[in-house]
């Protein structure tokens, strides 16, 4: 194996032998590797190169400007089933700003090309910049040489950052990266209880069958009760503790409560919204992730965190802050006032450039420089929707920066494996934040009202990057609920499906928020395990029973492996931002797709949800709906999936949109060139919601209508089974086809009893989906499978509270081994039951 790192001569401080040598250390003894070389070639000798398989290829400095350049070496590598990976530049550390140094172009692109082929990005930026803000100036001069506008590594930084790409290369593509065994457990908050609490909730967690906890994410104030004074000795107790009783531990970094010693001395730090408003101690993540201040201690204590958990065997897993952006979305202090216009320079590079991509000839906001450009703070009426969607994009990237920063110090650290917990709720952009990580966690807080929000959660994350392990870091034992809402608990039993649903499609983890019930803050009408009083809480029964549940379906977990659906939905984090910059005042995105991901659940058709930069070749049928902007790369990669047999489906408002959020008007029409693909012209658009301009379904016999920004057109090809009509858009229908792709420009407000949802399943996905050979399901009843060389195993569960029936179409067994016949089966409410099918 060898490794070629592609440089236009850009300083980078690295010994190739000690970088050999340490890799060679690191996976001595691993099969697939029996001699590792490393070379640093330019440019133009890459296309020389002979790649073998398993070789590492590194692009680093300005040769990594040219995304056209980075797009034909991922093909190259791809072709030779080399590996990728695009490095960030190390930066000239300024001290003439507060921030020291700003992402580049260059550092754009490479985000860019990665997230859109899905490559590794070597996050030399954030590295550097982690270590340059934690460390003293006596310690950096040691590491640094003047050059025109800074200091640099110097050569003495050889050492160290040779070190850190060595063990970048191990834990990106030679470590496992798994959780080991499945976890089932709760979160604990030690700093709220006494030792002896304490004592008793960790002895009795591991009494009723749990084998993990999850600590740590808020206890700031007790690791550093001053500033600069740590008291590590408190989080080595509580590891012991654990350790002593066999519970494994998600350990988590609590950044999202700087203490109040912090925003007393850094009370700039604090978060700004648009009303000019400044956000208060005494709350969480009330500090800009942006501050320097903030990221200086935030960094210092990382490292301090990751270097007691790695003497830890029972730290499983590092879990990186809580929930990023939950409660504040973007941000207007003085630190994004700064970072503002030089993250509209990397990404626009020449101010003509954004005056015409967001149509600023309108209202006369035409702009001089970057630093003219405003944010979205109040004004009298809404802002121009490309300012708003581009200033959500920034607040997402400089919020992965901060990210990528903790993540490059544990990297140095540790080898234990980092998660976060994310949620469909915030704006991230969340390929990039997991690919700096390495398993995916994600929080989430079903109600038995719309169960299918579980599953739908279940098939976005284990997804989202190529690592199965997926973990589910918080969910409640019965409720939710703060002293401001108050929530329905779950009916008996239903917390059974979650569990049995959630394994089978791969978690690893299982964890409740919260073990014992908060006494004091916000949140004390929140279910948990145990009251604060310790007594058991509503849901108690139904998470032993839960436990009792996964070990009789355990075996059947150990021996196969999960199996994707045929059919998939493409879920987009770009989109997301773009409902919350032109929602309508209808649209929420999450709620969307729920919805749609009802509309075919309902039928029984259960679909991945995978993001655009996924391999569509690995399903039969791809859905796209809501994705506002199809850039061309991604156009081409679905005229390829058609030209290779798949079925695709547009929309509702797919295509309807620039990146820049302006009309697609390109090729004459507004779908762009996905428009002219798909036949289609004489594009408008306006709200279906009232019976005397509603656009009509019309399938056979049965009537229905479109509800929701309807895209209507003339159609060179349109449905066979359904005609779309409607008086104030006389002449166009909303559904096209074109080969293998349908569009549809919108469908019904509601999923239930729609004779639209019933004929596109019908006709164009359900034939696609092959699971439907095996077992029929519909209604509230979900399913995940699982299989192995023999057996297909779909574990099936009735979410709701009625019986239900499926079919099984094929033979079986159950979970106890007794005879499944073909035919129409009962489940009870919130019923699990698991089939074996042989092969």
């Amino acid at each position: 194996m060898n490794i070629f790192i592609v440089t236009d001569g850009t300083a980078l401080p690295l010994d190739r032998q000690q970088l050999v040598c340490r890799m060679r250390n690191a996976v001595a003894g691993a099969d697939s590797v029996s001699a590792i070389g490393c070379e640093v070639i330019g440019l133009d000798e890459f296309p020389t190169l002979s790649l073998a398989e398993g070789d590492i290829v590194i692009v680093y400095g300005a040769c990594a400007q040219d995304a056209d350049c980075l797009y034909g070496i991922a093909d190259c590598c791809e072709r030779s089933d080399a590996r990728l990976a695009l490095a960030t530049k190390l930066p000239v550390f300024r001290t003439d700003v507060p921030d020291v140094a700003y992402p580049t172009a260059i550092d754009m692109v490479v985000r860019d090309v990665a997230r859109e082929r899905r490559l590794h990005v070597l996050d030399l930026f954030a590295y550097a910049m982690s270590w340059y803000m934690r460390e003293y100036e006596s310690e950096r001069t040691q590491l640094l040489e003047p050059v025109e506008g800074g200091r640099r590594f110097s050569a003495a930084a050889s050492p160290m950052v040779t070190s850190f790409i060595a063990r970048w290369l191990v834990r990106r593509y030679f470590s496992r990266r798994h959780i080991a065994d499945r976890l089932y457990g709760a979160s604990m908050y030690p700093e709220m209880w006494s030792e002896e609490t304490n004592d008793e909730d960790m002895n009795h967690a591991r009494d009723i069958g749990m084998n993990a906890v999850r600590i740590g994410e808020f206890f700031w104030s007790r690791l550093e009760p001053e500033e600069g004074h740590y008291d590590m000795a408190y989080l080595e107790g509580l590891l012991d503790r654990y350790r002593a009783r066999g519970l494994k531990v998600v350990l988590g970094i609590p950044t999202p409560t700087p203490p109040r010693w912090f925003t007393l001395a850094y009370p700039q730090s604090c978060i700004v919204n648009a009303d000019g408003h400044v956000m208060q101690h005494g709350s969480r993540q009330h500090v800009c992730t942006n501050n320097p201040d903030y990221r200086r201690k935030a960094y210092q204590l990382t490292r301090r965190i990751g270097e007691v958990a790695s003497r830890y065997p029972n730290v499983v897993a590092i879990q990186l802050d809580n929930e990023f952006k939950c409660h504040v979305d973007m941000c207007f202090c003085e630190t994004c006032r700064r970072l503002w216009p030089q993250w509209l320079q990397s990404k626009y590079g020449d101010i003509e450039a954004l005056n015409a991509a967001w149509g600023t000839s309108i209202w006369s906001e035409r702009y001089d420089s970057f630093a003219d450009v405003v944010m979205p703070e109040a004004t009298p009426f809404a802002h121009n929707s490309s300012l708003d969607y581009a200033f959500r994009t920034f607040t997402a990237d400089t919020l992965t920066q901060f990210a990528s920063g903790l993540a490059q110090i544990l990297v140095e650290a540790t080898s234990i494996p980092l998660t976060h917990n994310t949620s469909t709720n915030f704006n991230l952009r969340n390929y990039d934040l997991f690919d700096q990580l390495d398993i995916v966690g994600f929080d989430t807080y079903p109600n038995s009202l719309t169960p299918w929000m579980f599953p739908m959660n279940l098939g976005l994350w284990r997804n989202l990057i190529p690592n199965d392990d997926v973990l589910l870091l918080e969910t409640c034992a019965s409720h939710v609920g703060y002293t401001g809402n108050y929530m329905l608990p779950h009916p008996t039993g239903f917390l059974e499906t979650e569990v049995f649903l959630g394994y089978a499609s791969g978690l690893k983890s299982f964890l409740y928020w919260l073990y014992r019930g908060q006494k004091y803050g916000v949140e004390q009408p929140h279910s948990a395990v145990m009251t604060a009083a310790g007594t058991p809480d509503i849901g108690y029964d139904d998470v032993l029973e839960s436990q009792r549940l996964l070990s009789r379906q355990l075996p059947f977990l150990e021996e196969t492996e999960v199996a994707r659906s045929s059919v998939a939905m493409v879920y987009s984090d770009e989109a997301r931002r773009a409902y919350n910059v032109e929602s309508g005042g209808i649209y929420n995105f999450k709620t969307m797709v729920t919805d749609y991901y009802h509309a075919l659940s309902s039928r029984g058709v259960d679909p991945e949800l995978i993001p655009e930069n996924a391999d569509f070749t690995q399903y039969r049928c791809v859905l796209m709906p809501f994705v506002r902007n199809v850039s061309v790369r991604l156009l081409d990669k679905c005229r390829q999936y058609v030209a290779q047999g798949g079925k695709l489906i547009f929309g509702p408002m797919t295509g309807d949109r620039t990146a820049d959020m302006t009309w697609n008007t390109a090729d004459g029409n507004g779908l762009g060139e996905l428009g002219a693909w798909m036949g289609v012209d004489d594009v408008v658009q306006y709200l279906s919601a009232d019976p005397r301009t509603e656009a009509v379904v019309t399938v056979g016999d049965a009537h229905d209508a479109l509800g929701g920004l309807v895209t209507m057109f003339r159609a060179e090809r349109s449905l066979e089974y359904m005609t779309v009509t409607s008086d104030v858009a006389a002449g166009r229908t909303a559904v096209a086809r074109h080969d293998g792709a349908v569009y549809i420009g919108g469908i019904p407000a509601q999923a239930d009893g729609s004779a639209f949802w019933d004929a596109l399943v019908a006709h164009d996905i359900a034939p696609f989906d092959d699971d439907r050979a095996f077992v029929q399901t519909g209604g509230a009843v979900l399913k995940f499978r699982r299989d192995n060389e023999r057996h297909a195993d779909f574990h099936i569960a009735n979410m709701g509270g009625e019986p239900a029936c499926i079919e099984v179409v094929k033979p079986a067994t159950d979970i106890d081994g007794a005879g499944i016949a073909p035919g129409t089966l009962e489940l009870a409410p919130f019923a699990c039951v698991l089939l074996r099918f042989a092969k």
